[in-house]
């Protein structure tokens, strides 16, 4: 990774927004990586999460963005921001509409034209099993498929980054499964950075390649991922044959 660019660089940065501080010495988010954000509540992650998406101002340090100082105003956080894909606890952009002209304007924000826009909108619909939703405004939503389609919107951004805080927390292993495979094609096809933030493990998904373990708002440790070995399941099956 050391002859890349990293996308974003943290350096010396200190944040303070009301009881929760950060205090980042260097922190490298490289293309085509998976870092895990790892940490209890309380230990600063969902606001590292937004310092790195731009919505929080620093007290003091600097952010790199492509090598490109913010605090030498060598680039624009406004243009930034539309080229980090944000998913957020509580997201607050998506007030009007339904949930297909949402996706659909997503998308026409990438030149598409409409009708390649709504073809492509109501596919990932249908991959996602939310068809039946397309028509259904905002406010009609129930918090679990909101959380869906907000995720389903940061596989569509036109972004260098995915920045997810707390993208698990909906219990649904169908919609997971289906979204880390759309992940994993991001990360080493599409070789963008994502940063995931989360209080458990992500182990089982097999996409962390780095863990950044954050306490009282200071990475304590950096590790590889350990991830499990593939379940062979002709195996597994014949285990539980041999024994039964």
């Amino acid at each position: 990774m050391s002859d890349q660019t990293p996308v974003i660089e943290l350096q010396d940065l200190n944040v303070k927004r009301g009881i929760q501080k950060l205090e980042i010495y260097s922190m490298k988010i490289y293309p085509g990586v998976c870092y895990h954000i790892f940490g209890s509540n309380g230990s600063g992650k969902s606001l590292l999460m937004d310092v790195l998406a731009h919505r929080q101002p620093v007290d003091s340090g600097n952010i790199l963005y492509k090598n490109k100082s913010l605090k030498r105003r060598e680039y624009s956080q406004a243009v930034v921001k539309k080229q980090i894909a944000y998913f957020q606890q509580k997201p607050t952009g998506w007030i009007r509409g339904t949930v297909l002209s949402y996706l659909e304007k997503t998308l026409k924000e990438r030149k598409i034209s409409a009708g390649i826009a709504y073809q492509q909108a109501m596919a990932q619909l249908d991959e996602f099993d939310l068809k039946e939703f397309a028509n259904v405004k905002r406010k009609q939503l129930s918090p679990g498929v909101f959380h869906k389609v907000e995720l389903i919107r940061c596989l569509l951004q036109s972004s260098d980054i995915l920045i997810l805080d707390e993208p698990y927390s909906i219990p649904d292993e169908n919609f997971i499964r289906k979204f880390n495979s759309r992940l994993r094609n991001v990360i080493r096809n599409e070789k963008k950075a994502v940063v995931i933030a989360s209080a458990q493990s992500l182990s089982r998904f097999r996409l962390v390649d780095i863990i950044l373990n954050l306490s009282h708002g200071r990475i304590v440790r950096v590790e590889k991922s350990r991830r499990p070995p593939r379940t062979d399941n002709r195996n597994k099956n014949r285990h539980y044959q041999n024994n039964k």
